[in-house]
């Protein structure tokens, strides 16, 4: 009896040196999680292990959210993904301090699960990080864009791909899906313009294409919870796979399409975009010829992927928002139709008609100030201890910027929920204002999108040439077009409608 005392008594003891242990080792923990958590900007309050998941659990709109926190919390606060900060810039003051002034401490790119699937080990200049190579690779990719935005070719191949698309609607008011059209037509354009395919071709190819982008948007439109947390792939494993399999198809269509359309290409003609990549990549390496090793087959097709994939995305996305603001305010869409009748005609559009339409031209502005694609941006990454909005900000934190409030800040803009292009029309002269003022677009500093202008030419192109060939309107009253996104945190789409579509005589 006395040997079973004596066992009770000494597991008993042993028990509360583990209970002190656990509980002194629990606390150490909690104590070093929020002595980390006091050397950020204040945000809202953070649980150890989850950070402000539980907060976030309902939220489909992050923008939104944190639109709504920077009312609390100030132009700068952090947001704990579990234990990993993400610091949220909030004003266009805030994120031109950030991006323009302390350009090199915020160029760093953020790494997530997302961006590694997107690499698949090679390198781009979306996702890799600020270094000499992601410079060179910036350079191509912005003397291409260059040479290719502004070519006769891209002109009369937006217009066919429009032709083409309107050519294949009955007569008669046609009722259809508002995404359907413009990622139709700006997928067509990339198989024509960045791989040579034919426009008249079933290209099986780039259709598939166009779906498994839908179908990520579908799966994870809020990226995946390994982004959070690695850990958190073990409790999703078939999402993780599936959106791994996409990337890996994906790519495998893109080298196959490159591989096509680098075969074609003669130095001196540059028949689509991979050839004025070739011709790029050839002019930087006669300039400098150390830049060869990062100029490899494998990243130039990263690169043609991340200049056409943003630019297709954004584009296609603005123009389904648009197409849906004429049908729910018809007076916009009769003044883009009277301005384009009285200064072009008929005649397809090109780059110097710009500045011919700049009602039209400012329509497009607004629907970027309006509903921003991506509307956190892409995260950046803090290269050093450094400073936003007066706030210390540690080196290796990532980082947000809420286009959507800076976009929507009425200190900034007067009745930024009304859609009223004339805020970037000259009062006097009506034509396109020089300064537009605080508009954030496709980013700001080293980071901003090559495709830019891209995005803008094909954009312009495809809207003057839609609204010189048929009308947009409701299906019922113009009041029930939904403006709401369709909830994601990656992206500002709309949600699942339709519009009509009326071909003119």
């Amino acid at each position: 009896m006395s040997v079973l005392l004596e066992r009770l008594a000494s597991f008993l003891w042993n028990w509360r040196w583990i209970t002190t242990a656990l509980v002194f080792g629990v606390t150490y923990l909690v104590g070093r999680f929020y002595n980390k958590v006091s050397k950020y900007p204040r945000g809202p309050f953070p649980l150890p292990l989850v950070g402000n998941l539980l907060a976030l659990r309902n939220v489909k709109d992050l923008h939104y959210k944190a639109t709504e926190w920077a009312k609390a919390y100030g132009d700068v606060f952090t947001l704990w993904m579990a234990e990993k900060p993400m610091v949220i810039l909030n004003s266009h003051q805030v994120i031109r301090e950030a991006f323009l002034e302390r350009r090199h401490e915020f160029a760093g790119r953020f790494q997530t699960r997302l961006s590694e699937l997107q690499l698949q080990g090679n390198h781009d200049i979306l996702f890799e990080d600020y270094n000499p190579r992601w410079k060179v690779l910036r350079k191509v990719a912005l003397l291409a864009v260059r040479k290719y935005a502004v070519s006769d070719s891209l002109e009369k191949l937006s217009a066919d791909v429009v032709d083409s698309f309107v050519d294949s609607l009955q007569h008669g008011p046609q009722v259809i899906d508002s995404r359907k059209p413009f990622f139709f037509m700006l997928y067509n354009l990339i198989g024509v313009s960045v791989y040579g395919t034919r426009l008249d071709e079933d290209c099986k190819e780039i259709r598939r294409l166009e779906e498994i982008d839908r179908e990520f948007l579908e799966v994870a439109p809020n990226g995946l919870p390994s982004d959070i947390a690695p850990w958190l792939a073990l409790l999703y494993p078939k999402k993780e796979k599936k959106v791994e399999a996409m990337f890996c198809e994906f790519r495998e269509i893109v080298d196959r399409l490159f591989t096509k359309a680098e075969a074609a290409y003669v130095p001196g003609r540059t028949e689509n975009f991979t050839h004025a990549m070739l011709a790029a990549r050839e002019e930087a390496i006669l300039e400098e010829k150390g830049d060869a090793e990062y100029l490899t087959k494998d990243n130039m097709v990263q690169v043609v992927l991340n200049i056409f994939g943003a630019a297709t995305d954004t584009s296609a996305g603005e123009l389904q928002w648009l197409f849906l603001i004429l049908a729910k305010e018809p007076r916009i869409q009769e003044k883009i139709q009277k301005e384009i009748n009285e200064n072009i005609g008929s005649t397809p559009p090109v780059y110097k008609d710009r500045a011919k339409l700049p009602f039209t031209v400012a329509c497009l502005l607004e629907t970027l100030r309006f509903r921003p694609i991506v509307p956190l941006g892409l995260p950046h990454k803090s290269s050093t201890d450094t400073i936003a909005g007066g706030r210390a900000v540690p080196k290796d934190t990532g980082i947000l910027y809420n286009i959507y409030c800076a976009n929507h800040d009425p200190k900034v803009w007067d009745e930024p929920e009304e859609f009223r292009p004339e805020r970037f029309l000259d009062k006097a002269t009506g034509k396109l204002r020089q300064d537009l003022g605080p508009l954030l677009t496709f980013g700001m500093g080293p980071r901003t999108c090559p495709g830019e202008k891209l995005a803008h030419v094909d954009m312009f192109y495809i809207l003057v040439r839609l609204m010189q060939r048929l009308s947009c309107s409701a299906p019922g009253k113009p009041s029930d077009v939904n403006m709401e996104g369709y909830g994601s945190s990656l992206f500002l789409l709309p949600v699942k409608q339709n519009i009509v579509l009326t071909r003119k005589n």
